[in-house]
């Protein structure tokens, strides 16, 4: 995801993506095989990445002065930075504040996947939409951490990575035990849901891109 003086072009990069992911889940049910495995895995890593590349795209659209859909500007009041280079370098400092290397890498960027560290670097540049990204990620709770543990498993594939994904499936009320594979969870419905878990979560994201950048 490139970073937009326009949020609106930022979202619809991101919306193509997220119906191209969904198009490859939507329909899997139980009982699940091992094609359906590798294809929800693949779709899995590759939407957390897109969540982390979007939120990283929508902080340095904000340091280049960015508008909404709707019109209106959204810019930092506490910060002002010259180019995306020292953006990225501020938000790199908050990680590590000894950084002091020429250049960076992504291994020195921040993790912005984590929610808590997007609304903290906002809030240190006095991003004048602090509100709206309050309101955007309140709605995108349920979802976040869930994608990450079971993106972590199937990054790892691990005893680790396992329980955790496994607790997913406790914490939806799937199982009363962390005994559930990853993707029998994500294939799985959830009461009175027309459609599978991974289906739901993409739509959430979905719906929390389209807050931000309205």
């Amino acid at each position: 995801m490139n970073p937009s003086h326009r949020l609106e072009d930022l979202n619809r990069a991101a919306n193509r993506r997220i119906a191209k992911l969904r198009a490859r889940v939507s329909n899997l049910k139980l009982p699940v095989n091992f094609d359906d495995d590798a294809r929800v895995a693949w779709t899995v890593i590759e939407a957390r990445n897109l969540w982390a590349g979007f939120l990283r795209a929508y902080y340095l659209s904000g340091a280049i002065r960015t508008r909404t859909r709707s019109g209106k500007p959204v810019r930092f009041t506490s910060r002002v930075f010259p180019d995306l280079e020292s953006a990225l370098r501020f938000a790199v400092r908050l990680k590590n504040p000894s950084f002091q290397r020429p250049r960076i890498t992504r291994y020195d960027e921040p993790p912005w996947h984590n929610t808590k560290n997007f609304i903290k670097v906002h809030q240190k540049v006095g991003a004048t939409n602090l509100s709206q990204i309050y309101a955007a990620l309140g709605i995108g709770s349920g979802f976040i951490q869930r994608l990450t543990d079971l993106r972590n498993f199937y990054a790892h594939r691990c005893d680790e990575t396992f329980r955790a994904a496994a607790n997913v499936g406790v914490s939806l009320g799937f199982s009363t035990k962390p005994e559930l594979r990853a993707t029998k969870i994500l294939c799985s419905r959830l009461p009175k849901r027309p459609q599978n878990v991974i289906t739901d979560w993409l739509d959430d994201m979905a719906n929390v891109f389209d807050l931000l950048c309205s």
